[in-house]
């Protein structure tokens, strides 16, 4: 195979699983890894993936799309989500909203309610939630990552290892039976995990895009995780059995 022709594969496989590793790469395309740390470090030098350790990402925020684009897309399904998620929430309830535009989604249903308290380290949402005064809202701080309008980091890990909530509200770049909950930025995902160990009860929000997908960043362990809210199941029985083995329990909005 042709230099061109791994590196077109290479693409490929990253834009369908958003990482690659060296040693799967040398495997399948039966050259040495030597051969494709070269072709990793050609595509950088073109600026099209950044090499990381022991493999490659996608160079655009690393496999992420912009936000103000994410927020269009699928958006109607992401409303169906947040319409069957917010009537888990019950008033008196503390709650934690994720990074994300799922939870964007779920942000402009609980801004109907009162007396319930919101933790979010995301920009978007709070501005959703603030004209609401029946709602409090607890800001955890960090540094901001202006892209994404959101808070990570130390600052904010110290903050949030002193609260307890009712129920989290987590989004994510993949459902994947192997990888399990992933997403893309390292200093967002610190604080995902964190708050999944403070909620008592997780509850992860992806749409049907993000099932077979694995970003760059374990979020969680199946183990870790409650229940999962998608938009609609599909035909085949057996396609989610890896959740239902864990003993998550896995609901359609529609």
């Amino acid at each position: 195979m042709k230099s061109t022709e791994r590196k077109d594969y290479i693409l490929n496989t990253l834009d369908s699983k958003r990482s690659v590793r060296i040693n799967e790469l040398s495997k399948e395309l039966k050259v040495t890894r030597e051969t494709i740390r070269r072709d990793l470090y050609d595509l950088e030098d073109e600026g099209r993936i950044k090499k990381v350790h022991g493999g490659a990402v996608l160079e655009s925020s690393y496999g992420e799309t912009d936000y103000e684009k994410r927020k269009i897309e699928r958006w109607a399904e992401k409303e169906q989500i947040a319409k069957k998620a917010v009537s888990y929430i019950e008033e008196g309830d503390s709650i934690y909203l994720d990074y994300g535009t799922t939870t964007l989604a779920l942000a402009k249903e609980i801004a109907k309610l009162k007396n319930i308290t919101v933790v979010t380290n995301t920009i978007p949402i709070i501005n959703t939630l603030v004209k609401n005064k029946a709602i409090d809202i607890i800001i955890p701080g960090g540094i901001l990552r202006n892209n994404e309008s959101s808070l990570f980091g130390q600052f904010a890990l110290n903050n949030i290892c002193e609260i307890f909530i009712t129920i989290g509200f987590f989004g994510c770049s993949g459902i994947d039976s192997k990888a399990a909950i992933t997403s893309h930025h390292m200093g967002e995902v610190l604080v995902s995990k964190q708050m999944i160990q403070q909620s008592q009860t997780s509850i992860v929000l992806a749409d049907q895009s993000k099932f077979g997908n694995i970003a760059f960043n374990r979020t969680a362990n199946f183990d870790d995780i409650d229940i999962v809210i998608t938009d609609h199941l599909s035909n085949d029985s057996n396609e989610f059995d890896y959740l239902y083995e864990h003993g998550l329990e896995l609901i359609a909005s529609s």
